[in-house]
């Protein structure tokens, strides 16, 4: 695990950590933003976002958003977004980016191997909405984050993998994802 900034004594400074799966194209970054912006950008990979504290407001499609506390951020492969604080307080967050792959597999293992695609590979969700209030979503996410960032061993990772993709799936999809063609 990699940490960026450290709260300082008195003083409230942004601060991020980052953690990479050894084995697949999972991450998970914790962090407490007070004055961070985040340019337009995009992942190449489902990013799940769960604001702990404060508000992220945020631009995704077309229209200015707000995650508030105990809420959910989604964001679909290629979705351009921004970030900031919506308060004064700033905002901490954890997030995770899990690659299409990896949710396809694990959606493909979930159905038996049984998938929506023409190609022999599960259908990739799609997530219209890119704030979700739900605490289902919200308990999943966080159970999954805490393995990946806690080191827990493989097995309990994949367990709260497919639990928190399958809740995802289950709770927030709206449909398939229309994407460019993926490797693999």
């Amino acid at each position: 695990m990699r940490t960026v900034g450290e709260e300082e004594r008195g003083r409230r400074a942004d601060w991020a950590r980052y953690w990479r799966d050894p084995d697949r194209p999972v991450e998970a970054m914790h962090a407490h933003f007070f004055s961070h912006r985040f340019h337009p950008h995009s992942h190449d990979a489902y990013s799940f976002a769960v604001t702990e504290i404060g508000a992220q407001r945020f631009r995704c499609r077309g229209a200015l958003r707000t995650s508030g506390a105990g809420m959910v951020m989604v964001f679909n492969p290629d979705d351009p977004h921004d970030g900031e604080a919506a308060a004064e307080l700033g905002y901490k967050y954890r997030i995770v980016h899990i690659s299409p792959d990896v949710v396809r597999n694990v959606l493909a293992d979930v159905a038996g191997g049984a998938d929506g695609g023409t190609d022999g590979r599960a259908a990739l969700p799609l997530f219209e909405q890119p704030v979700v209030s739900d605490p289902v979503l919200v308990r999943a996410l966080l159970r999954l984050h805490t393995a990946l960032v806690d080191g827990a061993g493989p097995l309990v990772r994949d367990e709260r993998l497919t639990a928190a993709v399958g809740a995802m799936v289950r709770r927030g999809a709206t449909g398939a994802l229309r994407t460019r063609e993926l490797p693999g």
